[in-house]
This record gives structure tokens, sequence and C-alpha cells, in this order.
């Protein structure tokens, strides 16, 4: 690990799925910042064999496994996960991002960091071994998320534009409620952890972080929706049709999984405030109509 007497070195971050996401949202986030020095592997070496022992070979301070979050329903994700064996087991802490989908959601409140994850779904799973394998180094984190949007890529936001230009109808199973978390306000979590642990934070284990309000799946469709009506006729008439949706199914009584997370724990142990989702979703959207 660098040297922490010499306070004018940078923090050298290994990130594990630099090009995802997450990874290319903790970059852009910190770009100016002189504090961060990026190890960047490439994804296709993080499934070779020797991938740990390589990464061993590094010297770095913190790790962060960027990648299980959108690798993990692959076929070759077990091989990832060798990976992540090995850099658990290093010297140096190993922040690994997970989801708030490794909960069934039939809780009625938030969950907490101590509720046993419980889902039976495959990415789920995938993610749960992935966590009780970080999670046998306790100088590891393990945080969890909420519904992750960037605006960018094939992610929700996008697809829903999409299919809104596209004159596809927006039917949605309104059996869902969470809170959505662009990537740019995680990257801003992530960065704080990475420094305050370098710094001397001494706190570990199960974090949850996700943006302030729930809502359902259906009301963040709705959301995209009316910004959208300001560029896009289209988008008006999707708001409309969807109100109408499901006023005709009044009386019907509609099982709903809660996919929100208790983040007071992040809070009391590294300041870290949630913040509000909805103003970041219409700036998205509006960059989105303009290019």
């Amino acid at each position: 690990m660098t040297n922490k007497q010499d306070i004018n070195a940078p923090i050298r971050v290994l990130l594990l799925g630099a090009e995802s996401e997450v990874g290319t949202a903790l970059l852009e986030f910190s770009k100016g910042q002189n504090d961060i020095d990026w190890i960047c592997p490439q994804e296709k070496s993080l499934l070779e064999s020797g991938a740990a022992k390589e990464l061993a070979s590094i010297d770095y301070d913190v790790a962060i496994d960027a990648l299980s979050l959108r690798y993990a329903l692959q076929s070759d994700y077990s091989k990832f996960q060798a990976t992540l064996a090995g850099v658990s087991e290093s010297s140096a802490p190993l922040i690994m991002l997970s989801s708030a989908k490794v909960f069934s959601g039939d809780n009625n409140v938030p969950y907490l960091e101590t509720d046993t994850p419980d889902s039976n779904e495959p990415y789920a799973l995938a993610l749960i071994e992935a966590e009780s394998i970080v999670a046998k180094n306790p100088a590891n984190i393990i945080l969890r998320t909420g519904w992750l949007f960037s605006g960018k890529g094939d992610d929700f936001v996008c697809r829903t534009l999409g299919l809104i230009q596209d004159g596809v109808n927006l039917a949605y199973k309104d059996n869902l409620i969470g809170s959505p978390t662009p990537v740019s306000d995680l990257a801003r979590v992530i960065l704080s952890l990475i420094k305050q642990r370098y710094y001397g934070a001494s706190n570990t284990g199960v974090y949850h972080y996700c943006c302030a309000e729930e809502i359902s799946w259906v009301g963040l469709v709705e959301a995209i929706l009316v910004t959208s009506s300001q560029f896009d006729s289209k988008a008006q008439m999707e708001v409309e049709s969807l109100e109408g949706a499901f006023s005709e199914e009044d009386g019907v009584v509609v099982q709903i999984k809660r996919q929100s997370l208790s983040c007071r724990k992040i809070f009391n142990h590294y300041g870290v405030k949630q913040r509000p989702w909805r103003s970041v979703l219409r700036n998205l959207v509006r960059e989105l109509y303009k290019t």
C-alpha cells in the first residue's frame, strides 16, 4: 500500500469495471481531483485465471468492484468472482457495489443492512454469492444501492425515451416501489467512502445508499414522461395513457414489492446525506432531447 505518511501522495484506487456505468461516472466525477490515482485494468483481463495474482502485484490503497452490478448475469461471472475473491483477501480494503435487488421486496418498510438477502432471482443470487465472498474480510465494505440511472447507453431512462419516440405503448406493471438513484450521485458517495477510509475511518461491513423519495416503477416512468412532454408531444399522450390504464384497474389488489433501502447507517457512520433524484432526472432528460 502507499505510504500514508506522505500526505501529498494521491490515493491509489484499483477500479474493477472502469468501463461500466458506475466506473465511468467515478472517473468523470473525480476529474480535476489530484488526490486520486486510478488504476484501471481492462475488463477482459479480470476474467483470466491468473487475474487475482496479477492484481496482487499492484500497489494500491483501496479497490472498487464496479463490475458486479452490470456483470452478475453474465455466464462467465464466476470467473470474475474468482478474481474478486483474490482482491477481497488483500490487505487493501475493497468496496463492492451491490443492489437492493438482493431482497425479495416483501418488506413493508425499507430494508436495513441487518436484513438477510432473500431474493431467488438469478441476478440477486449471483450478487448474494459475491457479497458472501467480500464479507469474509472484515476490512471490506459492501455498498448496496437502488434503481440506478445515468441517461447514457442502454439504461432505463434512455430505453423509455426510445420507446416514446418509437410510439410503443408503455404498459408497465405498477407493483414495484424503490428509490431511483443517479449514477453520478452514487459516484459522489463512493469517493467519500474512499477518502474517509483512507484517512482513518474504521467503519466497515454492509451499507445502503440510495436517493431520497420512494416511488413506484410507473411513477418513475411518469416522471420521465412529464419532462419529456416539454419536447415531445408523444410523451404527453403516454402520460394520459398511463393515467387511464391504472384508473381502470381501481379495486384490483396488487402485491407491492418494496425495493427501497434505509440509509441511516451510512449517515451515522460516514455523514453521507441522501439527495433528491428528480432534479437530476429532469436535467438528464432535457440533455438527451438536446443531443
